[in-house]
């Protein structure tokens, strides 16, 4: 004789193996990038929804990035104040937001996943360990990104590191550096950083003639290396060009610099571009550079990458290593030795045949980081993370 309760048991197992999961991301600002991927989760059929935590918006932190309110889906802006700290390099903007435990007990989620390891990210962690809700830890950070960072900032990382029921890695060098910092390899999933790449699509038509136009998209700071790619310019064909989009702290140093490099005449300044105006400059653009001191992962690449773009990168844009490959795509040098960094350019535009090859490389290599297919990655970390019953 079956037994009324067995029959209970069965039920409430069945309602919580098909129970939709809720999972709250607590992140930073809501770049346009991060707001593609996560529209695309959001409107996914799955067991999960999902509600996005800001920390603070795009203008409090001097970001320029226009997203518009009905592209975030389910999302809560926390109030917050920021400090502004000045480098060398460029700005570190500390923000310090309030009510994010506040948030999480009104959102109850299931799964939280943190970015990164700031006072908000440490804040949630103790919630999640009072209230016994697993925990993954998503970082963009790299032993290059972060190699200047102090011991108290370890010490942050660590301290989420050890208690996080998995990883999200958006590089391999990610993946090394979580692992560096005590995560166990086999908790570790990396879902790479990427755009909305049917926004950036452009192949170049077969009959194309390439030119002789070098493009950099990006902030003038110091960080990005500009003044290390105008002395290598002076070193290359005369005939090559470059256009810079972009504004920031350095652009009137960097102009004095080009004067002074005697290659003024070479270089055209955009400004700052998005949209289609953007779009124009990829196309009349025949090759991308990135002359980073240091980035994390350069989504800039893979952007100059589905505009058929070869790409001459830095070794110490960390994200290169996974996005293209040396010789195929485009080149990736260190941007400090001005030799190296001037014959790779003379090189890719020197032979136009292989310059066209490098273009379709970049045109077809782009397609492989669509937003499903990165995603497989985050999927795995959540289903791998045991939620108590």
């Amino acid at each position: 004789m079956k037994l009324p309760y067995v029959d209970y048991i069965n039920d409430k197992h069945f309602e919580w193996e098909n129970k939709v999961k809720k999972v709250v991301i607590i992140t930073n600002a809501p770049a346009p990038y991060r707001v593609a991927f996560f529209k695309y989760i959001q409107n996914k059929d799955s067991e999960y929804s999902f509600h996005v935590i800001y920390a603070s918006e795009n203008r409090q932190i001097g970001r320029q990035w226009d997203v518009p309110e009905e592209e975030l889906g389910s999302h809560t802006f926390l109030e917050c104040k920021v400090i502004t700290i000045h480098r060398k390099y460029d700005d570190k903007r500390i923000v310090l937001s309030m009510g994010i435990t506040k948030e999480l007990e009104l959102q109850k989620p299931d799964i939280v996943i943190c970015m990164e390891y700031n006072a908000t990210i440490l804040q949630a962690v103790h919630w999640c360990r009072r209230k016994k809700v697993p925990f993954l830890s998503w970082s963009d950070g790299t032993a290059n990104s972060e190699k200047a960072i102090g011991k108290l900032q370890r010490i942050f990382r660590k301290y989420v590191i050890h208690r996080a029921a998995g990883f999200i890695s958006s590089s391999t060098a990610t993946m090394k550096h979580q692992i560096s910092f005590g995560a166990k390899p086999e908790l570790c999933h990396k879902s790479l950083l990427t755009v909305d790449i049917d926004k950036y699509l452009m192949k170049k038509e077969e009959n194309n003639q390439p030119g002789k136009t070098l493009l950099y998209v990006g902030s003038l700071i110091g960080r990005k290396g500009i003044d290390l790619l105008i002395p290598a310019l002076a070193e290359t064909d005369r005939e090559i060009r470059l256009v810079i989009v972009g504004e920031g702290s350095e652009e009137q140093e960097l102009r004095r610099q080009a004067e002074e490099c005697k290659i003024a005449d070479r270089v055209t300044w955009k400004g700052y571009l998005e949209g289609e105006a953007l779009r124009q400059c990829y196309l009349e653009s025949d090759v991308f550079i990135l002359p980073t001191r240091e980035d994390c992962y350069g989504l800039v690449i893979l952007e100059a990458m589905c505009a058929s773009l070869p790409v001459i990168a830095s070794k110490y844009a960390d994200g290169a290593f996974d996005l293209m490959e040396d010789g195929v795509q485009g080149r990736i040098v260190d941007p400090y030795n001005t030799a190296e960094l001037a014959q790779a350019i003379d090189e890719i535009f020197a032979d136009p045949g292989k310059l066209r090859r490098m273009q379709e490389a970049s045109y077809i290599r782009a397609q492989q980081f669509a937003i499903p297919v990165v995603a497989e990655g985050f999927y795995e970390a959540l289903d791998a993370t045991d939620i108590p019953k």
